[in-house]
């Protein structure tokens, strides 16, 4: 019987001539459907991409942990040690942080300016990963200098270039008062993929740092990475019990945590959105079935008649409805899915043939637009689907399944 079933509801799918306006419907429905699941993919999983880079970024500069110093502390590497000893904490990177100028004679760049040393900087991977000119090797004395490769590029500087760091600090001459500047030489650029941080963040030597700035044999700040991201809650707890009154400590949860709400609401709205291409498909399929029903009373009669059951006419419509978002979401989810796998050689693609650059660093801070694919996010969309396609479809078919064929029959 369920072979039947199904070799009929295939031949009411199939077009006829008198039938092209109902497959019309049917086809668009198909089309509604593979665009709604395929873009809720493809949003969902840059969505995601746009999560993970930032955090992995964010975290790559700034640590899980800042401890922030109140005072000078001249005892900071012993406090860095005893960080480290904390099991679930891999590092704890003494740093000075300060603003400054860089300039080459003919153009000054604002700079964010870290004071670190060399074994910590090779420890950085965000960094260390991602020289593209100079070698860190040749981070070696006070008048050595790393910066990004964007802010390098719009100082005109190049690799063994002169940088003059000008300090918002004055100095007391002879002549009066003047900006404190040190000379420092490049020693190699990187491009860390976040445009914010490329076009702004600059490395010096630690020790240089503290007579630049003049903080006498102390740091402005301690960088906790931790082997687990998800136990920065606890470390965070028992770092603010130890060190609470000498630091002001924060974790990149809370210090990022109005950035992260909004990513994942807007993930969650454009879900929403989207969710509703798919649910104008399904209200498409319920105008189909309807007429297709309508359209086939008379087979419908003539199929009671001869003993097919009110149940199984039910299943025939209801497969032929269902099979619309079946195939419309296998579709839809093999075009989402490649679509996502290479959003980035889509994106060189289209910004060759336009000519333009399509995904802007200024405007999204990232240098490439990103994509993660999660399978739970998948599953959920295909769900969403197949539940709502499903739905659409009930009416119809036991619609189908009440028309009472004496009536039918008499009156045709």
């Amino acid at each position: 019987m369920l072979k039947t079933e199904l070799l009929i509801a295939w031949r009411y799918i199939k077009s006829k001539r008198r039938e092209k306006f109902i497959s019309a419907i049917g086809a668009f429905s198909l089309i509604g459907i593979i665009l709604g699941v395929a873009t809720l993919i493809i949003v969902t999983s840059v969505m995601n991409g746009f999560r993970k880079e930032f955090t992995e970024r964010i975290i790559g500069f700034n640590g899980h942990i800042s401890m922030h110093l109140m005072r000078e502390l001249p005892n900071y590497e012993n406090i860095a040690k005893q960080v480290r000893e904390i099991s679930s904490v891999a590092q704890a990177v003494p740093t000075i942080e300060r603003q400054a100028l860089i300039s080459n004679t003919k153009t000054v760049r604002g700079t964010l300016c870290h004071g670190i040393s060399k074994e910590n900087l090779q420890r950085k991977e965000l960094i260390a990963e991602n020289i593209v000119r100079g070698d860190l090797d040749d981070f070696t004395d006070e008048s050595s200098i790393v910066i990004g490769d964007s802010l390098a590029q719009r100082a005109n500087l190049t690799i063994g270039s002169d940088v003059i760091m000008i300090v918002p600090e004055m100095d007391e001459t002879g002549f009066g008062v003047v900006p404190r500047k040190k000379t420092f030489k490049l020693a190699a650029t990187f491009k860390s993929g976040m445009h914010e941080y490329d076009t702004s963040v600059s490395f010096i030597p630690l020790k240089m740092a503290q007579k630049l700035f003049k903080i006498n044999n102390s740091v402005t700040t301690i960088s906790v990475f931790l082997k687990d991201p998800i136990k920065v809650t606890d470390v965070f707890r028992e770092i603010n019990t130890k060190y609470g009154n000498e630091f002001v400590i924060t974790d990149w949860q809370k210090s990022n945590s109005s950035f992260m709400k909004a990513v994942e609401i807007e993930r969650n709205v454009m879900f929403l959105i989207l969710t509703l291409i798919t649910l104008v498909a399904s209200f498409n399929i319920i105008s189909c079935m309807i007429m297709l029903v309508k359209d086939k009373e008379k087979d419908i009669a003539i199929l009671r008649t001869i003993g097919l059951a009110s149940k199984s006419v039910m299943r025939i419509f209801f497969i032929a409805g269902a099979s619309i978002g079946i195939i419309g979401t296998l579709l839809g989810t093999i075009i989402g899915l490649l679509f996502s796998m290479n959003i980035q050689k889509i994106q060189a693609f289209v910004e060759a043939i336009a000519g333009t650059q399509v995904f802007s660093p200024e405007v999204y801070f990232l240098t490439h637009l990103p994509s993660l694919i999660r399978p739970m996010d998948v599953a959920i969309t295909v769900t969403v689907s197949l539940f709502l396609s499903c739905i659409s479809t009930l009416y119809p078919a036991r619609k189908a399944s009440k028309i009472n064929p004496v009536d039918i029959l008499r009156y045709s």
